[in-house]
């Protein structure tokens, strides 16, 4: 009778073990302090097709580290698909600049749109020659991640981090 007893407390024991491992790691202290260090910059930037083939506007996003804190300083460009430069590219004026200190449900919203953004990549593109592109990168080389197309997924996922960064939202008017 005593070794059942000792051997019930035995697998009990193990599988607790193996409980708190998952825990652990799923509990994990996520944060951008991890990667950004004193002169790291990290982008996210969006174009989006105002003007068909021929682009349009640009966000702009930069994701720093300062004071220790993360902040963040978001450049909205406005455009007028019928100015141009000589060189045929439209012409970007600065529209609105807003800067704001990341709060950690804001830095775990900037992981979830980055997550995304990785898994629309594994998504079917259509080839074209207009289309929003949205960038990802740091300012050392050492991350790129790229989307360039009509999909609807990736302007929602953009969208859905403007909201919770209190930023408006990308409309796009079909001409």
């Amino acid at each position: 009778m005593r070794y059942i007893f000792l051997i019930i407390i035995f697998f009990i024991s193990c599988s607790n073990k193996e409980t708190s491992k998952k825990t652990d790691l799923q509990q994990a202290k996520y944060s951008f302090k991890n990667i950004l260090g004193y002169k790291d910059t990290l982008f996210i930037k969006s174009t989006f097709q105002d003007c068909g083939e021929w682009g349009g506007h640009d966000e702009l996003i930069k994701m720093y580290r300062s004071d220790r804190k993360i902040k963040l300083t978001y450049i909205k460009y406005k455009v007028n698909c019928g100015e141009r430069y000589n060189t045929g590219s439209i012409i970007q004026k600065r529209d609105v600049t807003e800067n704001l200190i990341l709060s950690d449900s804001q830095q775990v919203d900037v992981m979830n749109y980055i997550n995304t953004l990785m898994k629309l990549k594994f998504i079917d593109q259509e080839i074209g020659h207009s289309g929003n592109a949205f960038l990802v990168k740091d300012s050392k080389g050492e991350l790129r991640i790229s989307q360039h197309g009509d999909n609807i997924h990736s302007l929602n996922n953009y969208n859905i981090l403007m909201q919770k960064l209190g930023f408006s939202t990308v409309v796009i008017k079909n001409e």
